[in-house]
C-alpha cells in the first residue's frame, strides 16, 4: 500500500481556509439574526429548511421541516401559493401582502419577497423575505379613515402612458364598479361634462409649468347618466431627469355642497332683493310724494307765477329719479357704454380740480401716477368710480387725514399671491384709492358693495354699488382692505390695452335748425311719444308717430317717406332694431335714432353700445333730443 505525507505547509494553508470560512459563516449567520426582515429558505413544495431567526415563542427544531401553511393564515394561502408558483415559473421575484405571527399570540402584516434559488438551471429552492410592515398599515388604515371621513378618492396619472389608477373611493365617485379595468385618459374624459372638458385638458397641459393639478371643480356624469359636481386636485412627481413621471390627487364629491351653497346663494339673493326693492320704494316714494305733492299745489296756483315756483321742485325730483334709476342700471350692468381706449393718468388729473373742491382743508391728499397702460372704458363711467371712491374716502375722515390716489400696472400670473384671487391671468391697470380714516367693521366688509347697504347717515346705499356695476361691466375687478383704526383701499382692476388711448375732446352738437324733414316716430308709451312728437314738431320738422312697430311697416308699405326714424328699442311686437332693418330690407333705408330706458341687449351687447348705433337713454331733456336728432340728419344719406 502506498502512502504519502501531506506537505506541512499545505495542511497550513487548508486550516486558514476552512478559519476564513468558519469566520464569515459566523459573520453572515450574525448579520442574517440581525436582520430586521424574516428571511427563510424554504423547498418547492414549501417546507422550511433555513430560517434566519423566529418570533419569541417559538423553537427552531419545531419549525424546520414544517410546512409555511402552518404560519398563514388561511385567507392568505392562496396569495402564498401564487406567488411561490410564479417564482418557479417565471423565475422572477414576486411579492405578496400577508398577516404573519410576530409572536406566539399576536400578529402582524407583511410585505413578502418571494425569489427562486438556482442550482444547475434548476429551481431547488425558494428565498422568502417578509418585511414587517405593521406600523406603515396602521398609519394606512388611519389614512384611509380619514379619507373616507372626507370622502377623498385617490387617483393617480402617468402622463407618458396616458393611463393611471383610483382607489374604491374614486371609482365609487366616478359610479364604477369594482374591478373595472384601470383607467385611461379617454376613458376618464368621456366621463367628464362636455362643457368642463376643455378646463380639466388646460389643468393637466399646465402640470408641466406649475407642478400641480387644479383645484379644480368639474361635473362628470356617470354611467347612469348621474350628473355629480367634484373637486379635483393633484401634485406632479418628477423623476431623476425632471420629467413628470406621475400625478398623485385626490377628488371628492361636492354636489351636495354646491345644493347648499345654491341654496345659500338664493337666500342671500332674496335678502338683497328684499334690500333693493325696500331702498328703491323708499327713495321713490319720497320723489314721487314731492312731485304729487307740487302738482297739486299747482294745479291749486292762482297765478302763473306760483305754479312756475312749484315746477322747480318738480324738476329737480325728477332728474334725482333718473340718476336713481341709472345707478341701479349700472350696478346691474344693464347701463349702455360707449367704451373707448383711455390713458388713466389724464382723466385722474383732470378730477383733481374737483377733488379739491370736494375735500375739506385737513385732508392731505397724495397722488402717484405710474401706469403706463391703458384701458378700455366709458369715460364718464370711469371718472364716477373715481369720484365715488374720493368721496368715500373724505366722508371716512371727518377729523382729517392723508387720502392717495395711485395708477399702476400690475401683471397678473397664474398663482399670484399678491393679487385678487377673482382675477384672470393677464396685464392690467390698478386705480388704487386709500385714505387713513376709521376703517370699516370685518362684518360690514362683505356687504359694501350690495345696493342699499350702508352704514352712513345720509348715505344712499348706491355709490359703491355702483362703481362695483360700472368696473365689472367693463370687464375689471374692484376690491377693498380695510381695518379699523388703520383706514381702507379701494382698487380698481381693468384688463390692459396696447392701442392709443382716444381724443377726450367733448364736442356738444347744436339742436340746428330744421328744413322741413319727416321724421316717424315709434313709441308705445303715449306720454313719451306726446312729449317727443311736440318737440319735434315745436322745432319745425315735420312729424309722423305711431304706437308699434307693425304700424310702421304699414306706412311704409303705403309709400311714406322718412328722412329718419325715432324709435323706442322695447316695443310691444316687433322691437325697434328690427323695424330698422326690415324697413332698409324694404328699400326704405333711414337714419335711425334709438331711444329707451333699458334695451335687454336689442342694441347692445352686454351693455356695450353696438358701432354705428345711435342711442339716447331715458329720461332725456329736449335739447339732448335736438341735437341727437340733428347730428344724425346732418350726416350723409345712408
Amino acid at each position: 500500500m502506498y502512502s504519502a505525507d501531506v506537505p506541512a505547509d499545505d495542511t497550513d494553508d487548508t486550516e486558514e481556509r476552512t478559519r476564513k470560512l468558519e469566520a464569515e459563516v459566523r459573520l453572515l449567520q450574525v448579520l442574517l439574526e440581525s436582520a430586521p426582515d424574516f428571511i427563510t429558505r424554504i423547498s418547492v413544495d414549501g417546507k422550511f429548511l433555513f430560517l434566519n431567526r423566529l418570533a419569541p415563542g417559538f423553537r427552531m427544531e419545531d419549525v424546520i421541516g414544517t410546512s409555511i401553511d402552518n404560519y398563514v393564515p388561511e385567507e392568505y394561502r392562496g396569495l402564498a401559493h401564487t406567488a411561490m408558483s410564479a417564482a418557479r415559473e417565471t423565475r422572477a421575484v414576486q411579492q405578496y401582502a400577508t398577516i404573519g405571527q410576530i409572536s406566539a399570540d399576536r400578529v402582524g402584516h407583511y410585505l413578502t419577497r418571494v425569489s427562486p434559488v438556482i442550482e444547475n438551471g434548476e429551481v431547488t429552492s425558494l428565498v422568502l423575505i417578509a418585511t414587517d410592515v405593521s406600523a406603515l398599515e396602521e398609519q394606512r388604515i388611519l389614512l384611509q379613515i380619514a379619507l373616507d371621513a372626507g370622502g377623498l378618492g385617490i387617483w393617480t396619472y402617468d402622463p407618458s402612458a396616458g393611463t393611471g389608477t383610483w382607489d374604491e373611493t374614486a371609482r365609487r365617485i366616478f359610479g364604477i364598479a369594482d374591478g373595472a379595468h384601470p383607467p385611461n385618459l379617454a376613458s376618464v374624459m368621456d366621463r367628464i361634462h362636455p362643457e368642463d372638458r376643455e378646463a380639466v385638458q388646460k389643468e393637466l397641459a399646465r402640470l408641466e409649468t406649475v407642478d400641480r393639478y387644479g383645484p379644480l371643480e368639474h361635473r362628470l356624469i356617470r354611467p347612469s347618466g348621474e350628473v355629480r359636481w367634484v373637486m379635483a386636485s393633484g401634485l406632479a412627481v418628477r423623476d431623476h431627469t425632471g420629467r413628470v413621471a406621475n400625478v398623485v390627487g385626490s377628488m371628492q364629491d361636492i354636489t351636495e355642497r354646491r345644493a347648499f351653497e345654491a341654496r345659500l346663494l338664493e337666500a342671500q339673493k332674496l335678502e338683497s332683493i328684499g334690500r333693493l326693492a325696500g331702498g328703491i320704494a323708499h327713495d321713490f316714494n319720497n320723489l314721487l310724494t314731492a312731485i304729487l305733492g307740487n302738482l297739486e299745489f299747482a294745479q291749486e296756483a292762482e297765478t302763473l307765477e306760483d305754479a312756475r315756483a312749484l315746477l322747480e321742485p318738480i324738476r329737480i325730483a325728477a332728474e334725482r329719479s333718473a340718476a336713481l334709476t341709472a345707478q341701479l342700471l349700472a350696478f346691474a350692468r344693464r347701463q349702455v357704454i360707449e367704451p373707448k381706449v383711455l390713458d388713466p393718468n389724464p382723466l385722474v388729473r383732470r378730477l383733481e380740480g374737483l377733488f379739491q373742491r370736494a375735500i375739506a382743508e385737513n385732508i392731505r391728499t397724495n397722488y402717484s401716477l405710474s401706469a403706463r397702460g391703458r384701458v378700455r372704458a366709458d369715460e364718464s363711467q370711469l371718472e364716477q368710480v373715481v369720484m365715488n371712491l374720493v368721496t368715500n374716502a373724505r366722508d371716512a375722515m371727518p377729523n382729517g387725514g392723508e387720502l392717495t390716489v395711485e395708477t399702476r400696472d400690475a401683471d397678473v400670473g397664474a398663482r399670484s399671491a399678491t393679487e385678487p384671487s377673482e382675477l384672470s391671468p393677464g396685464r392690467y391697470v390698478v386705480i388704487r384709492v386709500s385714505d387713513t380714516g376709521a376703517g370699516i367693521a370685518p362684518e360690514t366688509l362683505p356687504h359694501v358693495f350690495e345696493p342699499f347697504f350702508t352704514t352712513r347717515t345720509g348715505g344712499t346705499g348706491l355709490g359703491l354699488a355702483t362703481c362695483y356695476g360700472i368696473v365689472k361691466q367693463s370687464g375689471g375687478h374692484i376690491g377693498v382692505e380695510s381695518a379699523l383704526g388703520r383706514g381702507t383701499t379701494f382698487e380698481v382692476y381693468l384688463p390692459r390695452v396696447d392701442e392709443e388711448a382716444a381724443s377726450s375732446l367733448v364736442f356738444q352738437p347744436s339742436p340746428g335748425t330744421a328744413s322741413g324733414e319727416r321724421v316717424l316716430i315709434v313709441e308705445d308709451e303715449a306720454a313719451v311719444r306726446a312729449v317727443v312728437e311736440r318737440t319735434l314738431q315745436k322745432q319745425g320738422y315735420q312729424v309722423v308717430s305711431v304706437r308699434t312697430a307693425e304700424e310702421a311697416l304699414e306706412l311704409s308699405a303705403r309709400g311714406e317717406a322718412f328722412d329718419l326714424l325715432v324709435t323706442d328699442v322695447v316695443l310691444p311686437g316687433i322691437n325697434g332694431r328690427k323695424l330698422a332693418q326690415q324697413l332698409a330690407s324694404r328699400g326704405r333705408p333711414m337714419r335711425a335714432l334709438f331711444v329707451s330706458g333699458y334695451t335687454e341687449d336689442a342694441i347692445a351687447q352686454g351693455g356695450v353700445l353696438e358701432p354705428g348705433i345711435s342711442f339716447l337713454q331715458k329720461p332725456f331733456q329736449r335739447a339732448e333730443l335736438l341735437a341727437a336728432v340733428r347730428t344724425l340728419l346732418d350726416l350723409p344719406k345712408p
